[in-house]
């Protein structure tokens, strides 16, 4: 899916975390990649800005307060607009039961915080090269 307030060439990333300092780095790292960043401080704002902006790829956290990122997840799957935008988990849970609910949720990839940018990058590049 393309959105339409991007350039062709130029992919939109939202990202959802209730950590603001999260969502700053997470933003520096993939603005300086020349990607647009979307941002969402919760579940509910996560839902509204991929229905409206229909973006290229969504970094779910999974601990939100009111509304998790696997109900988000679930949410983002059921609604035909948004059902085919890949998500890409990202938690301090290290756990692999966290992992693979995430995967049987329809998650991309997991991501674990504390994360090195490097390693952001890499998956990011890797699951937006991989839906073209």
């Amino acid at each position: 899916m393309k959105n339409s307030t991007a350039s062709p060439e130029t992919k939109l990333i939202l990202v959802a975390d209730d950590e603001p300092d999260i969502v700053t780095i997470v933003e520096m790292i993939l603005r300086s990649q020349g990607y647009d960043v979307l941002k969402a401080a919760n579940g509910l704002e996560a839902l509204e800005l991929a229905e409206r902006h229909s973006p290229d790829l969504i970094l779910l956290d999974i601990m939100m307060p009111d509304m998790d990122g696997w109900e988000v997840l679930r949410l983002l799957h059921v609604d035909p607009s948004t059902a085919e935008i890949p998500v890409a988990m990202i938690s301090a849970k290290t756990g692999s039961r966290a992992k693979i609910t995430s995967m049987q949720e329809g998650a991309v990839d997991y991501i674990t915080k504390p994360f090195d940018s490097r390693e952001l990058l890499t998956k990011v590049r890797e699951i937006l090269t991989g839906q073209g």
